[in-house]
């Protein structure tokens, strides 16, 4: 993604992501459950919490990958950055934003792809909750699987404001410890 082509400001974007201190991580168990979830309800092989980091898509979460981060080139999710609230590709073999693209050309065969942005209060667009399959959906997605994906974004965006709260009462309480011993 360049910075001249996009509709925010990258540093800003990178900035808000930053602060919720949640890139590289240890997986969490909230956020596992989530891509189960969604995975399961979508009947997706695969299901992902990635977010958009300089040169980098990074997965907090996934199922059926194997992998924790990928090149931002081949990535589906960044597409997704510059729409609304996300996207929905029924046939990637088919989108022109995917022609080459090695995730749909090669091994990997990837074919369908509904993701929904991850966005802060500010909104920042972060990464998305996403699945994908290597079986076409003309339909794309059902009502309910939609709605359950609309639904999980908003719980991966309140875990993360959850730890971010969490994280920066624990730096609060430090440094009162802090300023106390010096007091004394």
């Amino acid at each position: 993604m360049t910075a001249a082509a996009l509709p925010w400001n990258e540093a800003e974007r990178l900035n808000a992501l930053q602060a919720y201190g949640i890139l590289d991580t240890e997986p969490e168990q909230a956020f596992d459950d989530i891509v189960r979830l969604a995975s399961r309800i979508c009947d997706a092989p695969i299901a992902v919490v990635n977010l958009i980091d300089q040169g980098r898509q990074w997965f907090k979460a996934e199922t059926g990958l194997g992998v924790r981060e990928t090149p931002l080139d081949t990535s589906f999710c960044a597409h997704a950055l510059l729409q609304e609230d996300g996207m929905v590709i029924p046939d990637a073999a088919r989108d022109v934003r995917f022609e080459g693209n090695p995730l749909v050309t090669g091994e990997a065969g990837l074919r369908f792809y509904a993701g929904r942005l991850l966005k802060s209060a500010d909104g920042h667009a972060l990464g998305t909750l996403c699945v994908l399959d290597t079986q076409v959906r003309p339909g794309g997605l059902t009502p309910l699987q939609a709605e359950t994906l609309d639904v999980l974004a908003r719980q991966v965006m309140a875990q993360l404001e959850l730890r971010r709260a969490i994280s920066e009462r624990e730096e609060g309480v430090i440094a009162l410890a802090e300023s106390e011993a010096k007091f004394r």
